[in-house]
């Protein structure tokens, strides 16, 4: 629950301009008089345009500034509106080579932490520095009554050829494939226009941030061209949400949690070229693209000036700057550009494009105050009363994947087996349930020299049940994402990975990706694609395959029996057996490990926890949040809501359920047919 505190709006002020003429360089040719000219703090002249080439802007910085005035002059102010809850862009512009990566990063990345720092490594310094102070300032204040805390999270961007990219993906980019990019999505009231499904990262310190950045920078797109060795060859811009969360000293509510968000977006575009200079005339499609966004990008800032109906929706580039542009952020603009003659005519055009910029006017607005009541995950829920069986949900916090949604069964301290779904669009974790907590009763009586217990966790993929983000995450990126969901639980391997379906297909890559991630594999109607390709599966392998299942096909379940040099296989018809694979997948998963054991727990702790690796998890409820369907899930395998199948706890033998029933069998086929 949260309700809208408050809202100030702040008259609106014109977009800041400066100007920043970089040093003569060796590839700028034969020495000669400059062909721009610094007059003094807020002046210049273009010497070949004569006295209209007389400009001002609110700075000029001549080829001697200091990155520390061009950040105290243009930055600064905007590290300290984010803290004052308003969102902050700067955007540094200006053709190849003119000096703007240097601007805004610095050399070698902003990593080496000097006088040559980038407007990027200052402000985040600045940040953190005055985020401590505050929060210091704020808990000697208030003591234990109330709290303040800031929470920096960091984005990272691409524009390349009209495609949106996220530069902190696990997946590789280096093809720019646009089906991988990231659509845009539009957010009203307040406005915000965002790459839907780019990464947001946590950082807690200047050198944390800037490790991010040096990581998305070399997934940038740079070539050299005639005028630069590492030319940017895309649009980037770097976001920094801060989000403030404070309590009222005295208020009688202590659930009662007030938050203010503001963000700070900087970016660095690729330098405007012509083909000429920059290729030799020839044709350079990345050039036309980064041309095409700064051509509509100076339509947009003509049509603010004038005016007129603002064509944000022609670029992409544009589109993502649109609330900085003409919206409620204080901008700065830093025009950087060459001394040299040869330059005369892109500088020229260059500071034209500036000098129309500040007829531009920002309505800079103070975020709104949000009132919230913190949800207790636990409130209307309980913890498991079977203290072995430790039904509860948590949130695990992956790396690089977001939070993923999760229900657990067990002691963490025990074996891993990791659950995943299949991608049906109400399937989730829930559909584990049964066949799980079969598997962790015939656990507790087997005498298959197995652990008696395992911990079991089922989890929601990105963009199903709970788990935010992208649906496309688990099939685009399986052992990246999968790698990530283990190690977050403090582990280097999992005992088992089970998976349904498509979440069979993830299992299966992952463990062609991450050869050592899964020791032992299970599924049940999986899918694959080129199932020759398994053969370099060393894992013991279970697979079990309904006959009549047309989506799941079982020619296909044929060839992976064929293909998977250690494999136990099962095939069963729906119509004459049932729900075979909810009442067997469990105590063919305890055979299958138990058969191979004594290989499993020599390796990688045999999916227990790893010192070295920390557990990042947290509550997500308890034995309610467990057992209960959520938001129209499809309930677990084989039940409808509120029933439970029976289940087999005797497996010193076989196949044998409880007390021996002669309704509970095991399966085999046939080396001829193949048929149970």
């Amino acid at each position: 629950f949260f309700s809208v505190v408050s809202t100030f709006t702040e008259m609106s002020v014109p977009l800041r301009v400066a100007v920043r003429i970089r040093p003569t360089q060796a590839h700028d040719g034969k020495a000669g008089p400059p062909a721009v000219v610094p007059l003094d703090g807020t002046s210049l002249e273009v010497v070949p345009e004569g006295p209209k080439g007389r400009l001002e802007f609110n700075n000029v910085f001549g080829p001697q500034a200091s990155q520390h005035e061009v950040f105290v002059s243009c930055c600064l102010p905007l590290v300290e509106a984010v803290l004052e809850g308003k969102n902050g862009c700067i955007f540094a512009f200006g053709q190849t080579g003119a000096g703007k990566t240097h601007s805004m990063i610095g050399p070698e990345g902003g990593q080496r932490r000097g006088t040559q720092d980038g407007i990027l490594p200052r402000a985040a310094a600045e940040l953190f520095r005055r985020i401590a102070r505050i929060e210091a300032e704020a808990q000697q204040a208030i003591g234990t009554a109330g709290f303040s805390a800031y929470e920096v999270r960091v984005s990272f961007i691409e524009v390349y050829r009209e495609y949106a990219f996220d530069l902190l993906g696990a997946g590789a980019i280096a093809n720019r494939d646009p089906s991988s990019a990231c659509p845009l999505r539009e957010q009203p009231d307040p406005l915000r226009v965002y790459a839907d499904g780019a990464n947001e990262e946590r950082v807690t310190s200047a050198a944390q941030l800037l490790a991010l950045v040096d990581k998305g920078a070399k997934n940038r797109a740079t070539a050299a061209t005639g005028v630069h060795e590492h030319s940017s060859r895309s649009h980037a811009l770097l976001v920094l949400s801060v989000e403030h969360r404070w309590r009222d000293v005295g208020d009688p509510d202590s659930r009662r949690v007030k938050s203010q968000s503001a963000r700070l977006t900087l970016v660095d575009l690729a330098g405007a070229e012509t083909m000429e200079r920059s290729h030799g005339g020839n044709f350079d499609a990345a050039g036309v693209g980064t041309n095409m966004g700064l051509l509509v990008l100076g339509r947009v800032i003509h049509a603010l000036a004038a005016g007129e109906r603002v064509p944000y929706r022609d670029s992409t580039l544009t589109r993502l700057l649109q609330t900085s542009l003409g919206g409620n952020a204080v901008t700065q603009m830093l025009t950087c550009v060459s001394p040299s003659a040869a330059d005369a005519d892109q500088t020229w055009r260059a500071l034209q494009y500036a000098s129309s910029a500040r007829d531009v006017r920002c309505a800079p607005e103070v975020a709104r105050v949000r009132e919230e009541l913190e949800h207790d995950p636990m409130h209307g829920d309980w913890e498991d009363e079977d203290t072995v069986l430790n039904r509860q949900a948590v949130w695990i916090e992956t790396r690089g994947f977001g939070d993923v949604f999760a229900r657990c069964v067990g002691d963490p301290s025990d074996p891993l087996i990791l659950w995943v779904h299949g991608s049906g669009p109400k399937n989730s974790s829930m559909q584990w349930n049964n066949i799980i907590m079969d598997m962790v009763r015939g656990a507790q009586s087997n005498g298959l020299g197995l652990p008696k217990r395992f911990y079991h966790v089922a989890i929601d993929c990105p963009g199903y049940g709970r788990s935010p983000s992208d649906r496309q995450t688990v099939r685009s990126y399986p052992g990246a994402f999968l790698t990530a969901v283990v190690e977050a639980l403090g582990r280097r391997s999992a005992a088992a990975i089970c998976g349904s379906s498509q979440g069979a297909c993830a299992t299966f890559n992952a463990a062609l990706e991450c050869p050592k991630l899964a020791l032992a594999l299970a599924v049940c109607h999986p899918v694959g694609h080129a199932p020759e390709r398994y053969s370099a599966i060393k894992q013991p392998t279970l697979l079990i395959f309904d006959t009549e299942d047309a989506g799941h096909p079982v020619s296909v379940g044929r060839q992976m029996r064929r293909h998977l040099p250690n494999n136990r296989y099962f095939e069963f018809t729906r119509s004459r057996d049932g729900d075979w694979e909810v009442a067997h997948m469990g105590p063919e998963l305890l055979q299958l490990l138990g058969a191979n054991w004594a290989q499993i727990r020599g390796k990688r702790h045999a999916g227990r926890s790893d010192p070295k690796l920390p557990e990042l998890t947290r509550v997500a409820g308890g034995y309610r949040a467990w057992s209960e369907r959520h938001g129209g899930e499809w309930p677990a395998l084989g039940a409808e809501e509120g029933t439970q199948l029976p289940v087999a706890e005797d497996l010193n033998q076989a196949g044998v359920g409880a007390g021996g029933e002669q309704d509970v069998w095991q399966g085999g086929p046939g080396p001829p047919t193949n048929a149970i």
